[in-house]
C-alpha cells in the first residue's frame, strides 16, 4: 500500500467531501447575488407584430433605441389568438403592437411607457406583469403613428420573449400567464363598457393589492372590496363583468402565487399624461434583507471552509508521515521477502540439475535396441491397391503380402527408374521392406516372361500363309481341258 491509496481512504474521503460540499452551498447561496447583477447588463428583447410594413418597422426600432445586442422576435395574429382562446371573443384583425423588454434586478420593480396604445394602460400592463411573475423590467409597449392598436398583442409578445430570453429576477408559469392574459382582457372590455379606462384599470390595481397584502381568499370579501372601488373612482361596472371580474380576483386570490417583492404591496408613480407608469414592491427591504443575510451565509461558510481545508491540510500531514513510515516497512518486508525467493530459486536450480543427472545414469544404463535390418521379398505382383502393392512371394506355400509404397520408394522397372503407375500385374519382383513398417524401401521389377502359347501366337499367320501359297501355286500350273461336243445319235 502507497500513500496514495492511504490518502484515499474512507476518512478521508469524508473530510474532503464535508469540505467540498460547504464550498459548492456556499457557492449556491452567493449565485443570486451575482446572477442578478448580470441580469441587467444584457440587451432588449424586442417583439414587432407582422402586421407592420418596413417604414413602421423602423420607426418603432429607432423607437426603441435597438442596438446589435438586441434580440428581435415577430408576433403573429396566430400568436395572439392562440394566447387569448376562451378568454375573449374579439376578433383580432392585425398585429402591430410591439414591444422591447429589458431586465432588472430584484426588488427594481416595473417601468412601463406606452405609445400610440388606445385600450390597455401602463398600470394595466405593469399589474398583469407582476400577475404573471416578471416584476422587475422595463417595458416599452408601442404602436407606429401611422396604425394605432388596442395593445392586446403586446402581453403575448412579452410572454414569447420570456421563452427566449427570460430576466432572471422572473418567475412565471403558463398557468399565472393566462391569469394575466384575463386579467388584461376582462380590464380592457370593462373600461370599454365605462367608456373610463383608467377607471377601470385603477379598480383592477387596488382589488388586487388589497387580496395580495391582506391575504383575501372569500369571494364574498372579494366582492366588497370591488364595490368600495366602484364608488372611489364613481363608476359602476355591468352586473355581468362585475361577476366575471369577481371570479377572476377570487381565483387569483386561491392560486398560490409568489408574490416575492410584491407581497407586502406597492408603490405607484405615474406621469400627467398617464403613459409612464413605474410600480415599484414594496417588499425592497425583504430583498435587501435576504441580500445581507446571503452574504452572511457566504462569509461564515467561507469560514467553516478554510477551517475544514485547514483540518483537512493537517490530515493530510499526519496521513503522509503514516504513509512514509509504512513504506519503509513495506520496502522492508519486500526485501526478505526477495531474498527468500532467491534462495528458493537457487535450491530449484540445484533439484533441477540433480533430476538431470539422475535421469541421464538412467538413460545410459536402459540397453541399447537393436535395429531390424530390412527384408528381401522375391515375388509376383498380383495387383496394385494406390499406393499399396500385393506380392505373391515365391513359393507355393507363402500367402500374398501387401506392402506399402512410400515417398521415398526406389523403383526401377527393366533396370530404369519408375514410378508405381508403371508397374503392372505379373511383373516380377525384388524388393527391399523397411522390417517394422512394410513401407519398401526400394524394388526392382522385370516384366514377367511370355508363355508358350503366346509365343505360338505369332506363328499362326505363318502357318496359314505355308498353307494357302503351296495350293494358290498348284491351281495356277494345272492345264485346262480342251471343249467337247455331245453329239445326238439317230437310230
Amino acid at each position: 500500500m502507497n500513500w496514495i491509496s492511504i490518502l484515499a481512504s474512507s476518512t478521508t474521503r469524508s473530510r474532503l467531501t464535508r469540505a467540498l460540499g460547504l464550498m459548492a452551498l456556499l457557492c449556491f447561496l452567493l449565485t443570486p447575488m451575482i446572477r442578478y447583477g448580470s441580469a441587467a447588463e444584457g440587451g432588449k428583447t424586442i417583439t414587432l407584430g407582422e402586421s407592420l410594413n418596413d417604414d413602421q418597422r423602423r420607426e418603432l426600432l429607432a423607437l426603441f433605441g435597438s442596438g446589435s445586442a438586441d434580440q428581435i422576435l415577430t408576433v403573429t395574429e396566430a400568436d395572439t389568438q392562440a394566447a387569448m382562446r376562451g378568454i375573449t371573443t374579439q376578433i383580432f384583425s392585425g398585429a402591430f403592437s410591439s414591444t422591447a423588454l429589458t431586465c432588472r434586478n430584484l426588488g427594481d420593480g416595473l417601468i412601463v411607457r406606452t405609445s400610440n396604445i388606445t385600450s390597455v394602460t401602463p398600470g394595466l400592463y405593469a399589474m398583469a406583469l407582476v400577475t404573471a411573475g416578471l416584476g422587475d423590467g422595463e417595458l416599452i409597449v408601442a404602436a407606429p403613428s401611422t396604425a394605432t392598436s388596442l395593445g392586446l398583442t403586446a402581453l403575448t409578445g412579452v410572454f414569447k420573449t420570456w421563452e427566449i430570453a427570460p430576466c432572471e429576477s422572473g418567475d412565471t408559469s403558463p398557468a399565472r400567464q393566462r391569469l394575466a392574459l384575463e386579467e388584461l382582457a376582462l380590464t380592457v372590455e370593462i373600461g370599454q363598457a365605462l367608456d373610463n379606462v383608467q377607471g377601470a384599470t385603477n379598480i383592477v390595481i387596488e382589488t388586487q393589492r388589497t387580496i395580495v397584502t391582506d391575504a383575501l381568499v372569500d369571494g364574498a370579501a372579494i366582492s366588497q372590496v370591488i364595490a368600495a372601488q366602484e364608488i372611489a373612482n364613481g363608476v359602476s361596472i355591468p352586473v355581468d363583468l362585475r361577476t366575471k371580474l369577481v371570479d377572476l380576483m377570487t381565483r387569483l386570490a386561491a392560486e398560490q402565487i409568489d408574490w416575492s417583492t410584491f407581497a407586502a404591496g406597492w408603490s405607484i408613480v405615474q406621469n400627467p399624461t398617464n403613459t409612464e407608469i413605474t410600480m415599484t414592491g414594496d417588499g425592497i427591504a425583504i430583498r435587501n434583507a435576504r441580500a445581507t443575510a446571503t452574504a452572511e451565509a457566504g462569509a461564515m461558510m467561507t469560514a467553516t471552509a478554510e477551517a475544514a481545508a485547514q483540518k483537512t491540510t493537517e490530515a493530510a500531514a499526519a496521513l503522509t508521515a503514516t504513509a512514509l513510515a509504512r513504506g519503509n516497512q513495506a520496502t522492508a518486508d519486500a526485501q526478505a521477502t526477495s531474498d527468500a525467493l532467491a534462495t528458493q530459486e537457487a535450491l530449484n536450480r540445484q533439484a533441477t540439475q540433480q533430476a538431470i543427472a539422475a535421469m541421464t545414469a538412467t538413460a545410459a544404463a536402459q540397453p541399447t535396441a537393436t535395429p531390424v535390418p530390412p527384408v528381401a521379398v522375391v515375388g509376383q505382383i498380383l495387383k496394385m491397391e494406390g499406393n499399396k502393392i500385393v506380392v505373391a512371394p515365391n513359393g507355393t506355400d507363402n500367402d500374398p503380402v501387401t506392402y506399402e509404397l512410400g515417398e521415398k520408394s526406389a523403383i526401377t522397372r527393366e533396370g530404369k527408374a519408375a514410378d508405381a503407375a508403371k508397374l503392372t500385374q505379373g511383373d516380377r519382383v525384388e524388393l527391399s521392406v523397411d522390417g517394422k513398417t512394410d513401407v519398401v524401401i526400394s524394388l526392382s521389377a522385370q516384366a514377367a516372361p511370355e508363355s508358350l502359347f503366346s509365343k505360338l501366337r505369332l506363328l499362326w499367320p505363318l502357318l496359314l500363309i505355308g498353307l494357302i501359297a503351296p495350293v494358290a501355286f498348284w491351281a495356277k500350273g494345272r492345264k485346262p481341258l480342251d471343249p467337247f461336243m455331245v453329239k445326238r445319235l439317230h437310230s
